[in-house]
């Protein structure tokens, strides 16, 4: 299902009968309920320009404010035809490499070196790219003289921030952008120039940090991250969420709607497409040892061990990630991996094959996170 983009806000009064759809493709909201969501959506186009205070976090509501919620989506309309399922699918492994104390620990940043390394070999005999989102590794490769990320950014690989910053109730615009910066100036000793990352959901305006801190790509968006949003913004399946691992679930909600990047302008309305918005956020994937959980809906921070019953989810859920393809859009999607301990090599070969199925359909093709959001915004000025 296509994302609509922002329309003027005269146009939205005017046509306030058209409701928001949730990310789950579910009905619209009761008449009450989609009556107040015109002037939720007027003030969203009319208010853009605002952005959060930088020493404060966005406003949240108290325990007695009613703010009816709104679908995650707006409904489609008559311009944007039904996905036809017949699209290419830009697809990745992000691995998380956080965790860990491999910027104090020698040994383990040495094991998780060598691990890396060996999943490279592995994957690139599929032609398989992989996307690192990097935290603590960082540190290693500069404490213990090994750059093993420029590596495998050498061999076809992308490398880019985990930044875990912004859960904390204190979180600001300029701490988030801080953190990042001083990642990315981290990575660049390294001889990397880092442009996307993922970890940053807040309750604070996490767009507007990551565009001050020279981010222009996000990834792996979790639920917390609805937070930032205008409370009449907020999906109906929002809930007030105590941190980032009670709010850990996959953003947006249903599988099928994780296949369309977007453009988002600030924290207060990023859940909906803004041609003026410089962030692209590519929609979260499928975790990859952790897949029978998020699809059963038990899905959290915890990292599970990768099984046949993961594979075995996952032939289910890539060709419902197929289906939602349109012909005429870029369509992304990604495995999320949260790297640390040994997985079996041969059920990842397995995995690997599955997807080479695909790829040699045509229906898939290996693309990183940036290599992503570049033929995204290419294909907004075709």
């Amino acid at each position: 299902m296509k994302r609509m983009r922002t329309i003027p806000a005269a146009v939205l009064i005017l046509f306030g009968a058209c409701a928001l759809m949730t990310a789950c493709g579910k009905t619209p909201a009761q008449q009450a309920q989609a009556a107040s969501e015109p002037t939720a959506a007027a003030q969203t186009a009319g208010e853009a320009d605002q952005t959060a205070a930088e020493s404060t976090p966005a406003d949240t509501p108290g325990p007695t404010e009613t703010a009816a919620p709104v679908p995650s989506q707006p409904e489609e309309t008559a311009e944007e035809a039904e996905s036809d399922g017949a699209g290419v699918l830009n697809f990745t492994v992000v691995l998380h490499l956080e965790g860990w104390d491999d910027g104090e620990k020698e040994a383990s940043f040495r094991r998780h070196a060598e691990l890396l390394r060996g999943y490279a070999d592995l994957f690139e005999q599929y032609g398989a790219k992989m996307t690192l989102e990097s935290k603590e590794i960082i540190e290693g490769c500069l404490n213990w003289d090994d750059n093993v990320l420029l590596e495998m950014q050498q061999r076809g690989h992308a490398v880019g921030i985990h930044a875990d910053a912004g859960g904390s109730d204190d979180a600001t615009v300029r701490s988030i952008a801080e953190t990042l910066t001083e990642m990315k100036a981290n990575l660049a000793l390294l001889g990397i120039d880092a442009s996307f990352a993922s970890g940053v959901a807040s309750k604070a305006d996490w767009v507007t940090a990551c565009e001050r801190a020279g981010i222009d790509t996000v990834s792996c968006m979790v639920c917390y991250g609805l937070w930032s949003l205008k409370p009449a913004l907020r999906p109906a399946e929002f809930r007030p969420y105590k941190n980032p691992a009670d709010g850990h679930g996959a953003y947006p909600f249903d599988l099928a709607d994780r296949v369309s990047p977007w453009r988002a302008k600030d924290g207060a309305s990023w859940i909906l497409d803004d041609p003026t918005g410089a962030l692209v956020i590519l929609p979260t994937g499928l975790s990859l040892n952790n897949a029978v959980e998020e699809l059963s809906g038990e899905s959290g921070a915890g990292r599970t061990e990768f099984t046949q019953d993961d594979i075995e989810a996952w032939a289910e859920a890539l060709p419902q990630a197929i289906a939602a393809t349109d012909s005429g859009s870029v369509n992304t999607f990604y495995a999320v991996w949260s790297f640390g301990n040994a997985v079996d090599t041969d059920l990842l070969a397995e995995w690997l094959e599955l997807v080479d199925g695909y790829v040699r359909q045509g229906s898939v093709r290996w693309s990183t996170v940036p290599e992503m959001a570049a033929l995204y915004r290419a294909s907004l000025t075709d």
